[in-house]
C-alpha cells in the first residue's frame, strides 16, 4: 500500500471510530429512566446514599480500566501509550493527592449528604452495598479493558471516555437540584469533581480515546474487536443505570 493509500485508510478507519463513539448518544447507557429521575426531583437522603455508594463504585475503578488497557498497548504503540497516560495522570490529580478525582467525588457527595442530613456524614460511613449491576460493571468491565486483545480493551475505553462526559453533565445537573441546602458559591467550590470533567480534561479524553483507538485499528478485525468492547461495555452501563433506577425511584409499599 502506497503512503497516499496508507493515509486514505488511516482517515477512514478515523471516522470509523469517531462514528462509533458518537452512537453513545443513542445508546440506554445515556437515555434511560435514571437521569429522567436525577434531573427531575430532589430524592430523599436515603435514596442519595444509594446514588452516591453505586455512583462511586462504578467510577472509582477507572484508573485500573486505564492502567490495564495500557498494559496491553505494545511498546510501539506511542500515540495511544502516550494519551492514555495522559489520562490516568489526570485521573490522578497530576501528581496531588487531595486532587485525586476519587477524592473530590468523596468529598461533594459528603458535602451534599451531610447538608441534607443536617449533620456530618462521611462518604466512608454509608452503606457499602452496592447493586449487581453495579458489581456486574466493575467485574466485567475489568475484564474488557484487560482483555488479552487490546482492541477490545480500547473499545471499552472508547464506550468509558464517551460516556463519561454526558454521564457528568447530567450528575450536575440533576445536583442543582440540592444547591437550596447551600450558600450559592459554597455549592459550587464542592462541586470540583464535575468541573473538572466538564472542562477541558474530559473533552480532550474523548478526543483522545479516538485517536488511540484509530491508531491501533489497521484491519477490519481490529474494528470489529473495537466494536465488541465498545458496545459491551455500553451495555453495563445500561444496566447500571436501569437498576439504579428502579433502586432509587419511589420504593413501592405492599397493598
Amino acid at each position: 500500500m502506497s503512503t497516499a493509500e496508507t493515509e486514505i485508510q488511516t482517515d477512514i478507519n478515523h471516522k470509523r471510530v469517531l462514528d462509533l463513539a458518537e452512537s453513545v448518544y443513542r445508546h440506554p447507557a445515556l437515555n434511560n429512566a435514571f437521569y429522567d429521575l436525577w434531573l427531575g426531583t430532589e430524592l430523599p437522603a436515603e435514596k442519595v446514599e444509594i446514588v452516591a455508594r453505586n455512583f462511586f463504585a462504578q467510577v472509582a475503578p477507572t484508573v485500573n480500566r486505564l492502567a490495564l488497557v495500557f498494559l496491553r498497548m505494545s511498546p510501539d504503540d506511542l500515540v495511544a501509550r502516550s494519551e492514555t497516560i495522559e489520562n490516568l495522570n489526570d485521573e490522578m490529580g497530576n501528581g496531588d493527592p487531595s486532587k485525586v478525582h476519587t477524592v473530590l467525588l468523596k468529598n461533594f457527595f459528603s458535602a451534599l449528604l451531610s447538608r441534607i442530613q443536617s449533620r456530618h456524614v462521611a462518604f466512608d460511613d454509608i452503606d457499602p452495598t452496592v447493586l449487581p449491576a453495579t458489581q456486574r460493571v466493575i467485574d466485567a468491565g475489568a475484564r474488557l479493558f484487560g482483555h488479552e486483545n487490546v482492541k477490545i480493551g480500547c473499545g471499552a475505553l472508547l464506550a468509558q471516555e464517551w460516556h463519561a462526559y454526558a454521564q457528568l453533565v447530567y450528575l450536575y445537573e440533576g445536583s442543582r437540584n440540592y444547591m437550596r441546602h447551600f450558600e450559592l458559591e459554597e455549592f459550587h467550590e464542592h462541586c470540583e469533581f464535575f468541573y473538572l470533567h466538564i472542562g477541558a480534561a474530559e473533552k480532550e479524553h474523548k478526543l483522545h480515546a479516538v485517536s488511540s483507538s484509530a491508531a491501533l485499528c489497521t484491519t477490519e478485525e481490529d474494528l470489529e474487536a473495537l466494536e465488541y468492547g465498545f458496545t459491551s461495555y455500553l451495555n453495563l452501563l445500561a444496566q447500571f443505570w436501569q437498576e439504579l433506577a428502579v433502586a432509587a425511584g419511589p420504593s413501592v409499599t405492599a397493598a
